[in-house]
C-alpha cells in the first residue's frame, strides 16, 4: 500500500529541507522498522535499518528520482540493507558451522574460535536451549573454565559422566548451528 509523498514535501527534500525529511520520517519510520524488525528479529538491528535506509534517502536525495511514491523507494533501500545483513549473518553462521565440523576431537580450541568469530552470542544462545544437565555443565566448563575434575566434584557426579554429557553437549550445539544456518539462508 502505497502512501504518496506529495510534490512539496518531495521538492522539499530535494531542496535538503530538514522538515520535510523529518515529515518523511514520521510517515514512514514505524512501518520501515516493523519491516525490517520481522526479518531481523533485533530491535537494535532494525533501528540500524531504519536508520541506514534514512541516511542512504538523505545523502543521495539530489541524484535518486523520488516520484510521488518514495514508499517504494524506501522499501527498497530498506530491503536491500535487510539482504545484506542476512546474507552477513549467513556467512558468519557458515563460517562457525564450518570450524565446528572441522573439530570433531572436542576441546577448548573450539569455543576459542567461535569467540574469535564474534559467536560468543550465538554460543551462549545455544548453551541455554540445552537440557538443564548439559547445559550446566557447559556454562561451568566454558564460561567459568573449570575443569572435568572440578565440575564433577561440584556437581557431585562422576568424572566420566562429564565428559559424556560435555561432548553430548557440543555435538547438539554443532546441530543448532548448523539450523541457524540453515534458517538464515532461507530467510
Amino acid at each position: 500500500m502505497a502512501i504518496e509523498f506529495g510534490n512539496e514535501l518531495n521538492a522539499g527534500l530535494k531542496r535538503g529541507n530538514e522538515e520535510a525529511f523529518s515529515a518523511l520520517f514520521s510517515k514512514y519510520g514505524k512501518m520501515m522498522y516493523a519491516l525490517a524488525f520481522r526479518y531481523l528479529k533485533s530491535e537494535e538491528d532494525a533501528k540500524d535499518a531504519v536508520q541506514d535506509t534514512f541516511m542512504k534517502l538523505w545523502s543521495r536525495r539530489n541524484s535518486l528520482k523520488i516520484g510521488d511514491n518514495v514508499g517504494n523507494l524506501l522499501y527498497t533501500i530498506l530491503k536491500n540493507h535487510v539482504l545484506n545483513e542476512l546474507r552477513h549473518r549467513n556467512i558468519v553462521l557458515e563460517n562457525a558451522w564450518i570450524m565446528a565440523q572441522e573439530n570433531e576431537d572436542v576441546d577448548d580450541s573450539f569455543i576459542r574460535q567461535m569467540e574469535k568469530k564474534n559467536q560468543w552470542e550465538l554460543l551462549l544462545n545455544g548453551i541455554t536451549s540445552l537440557p538443564p544437565r548439559k547445559r550446566d555443565i557447559c556454562m561451568l566448563k566454558i564460561i567459568k573454565g573449570m575443569s572435568n575434575k572440578e565440575i564433577a566434584e561440584q556437581l557431585d557426579i562422576k568424572l566420566p559422566t562429564v565428559k559424556v554429557h560435555y561432548n553430548q553437549a557440543i555435538r547438539m550445539l554443532r546441530k543448532i548451528l548448523m539450523v541457524f544456518a540453515f534458517i538464515s539462508v532461507n530467510m
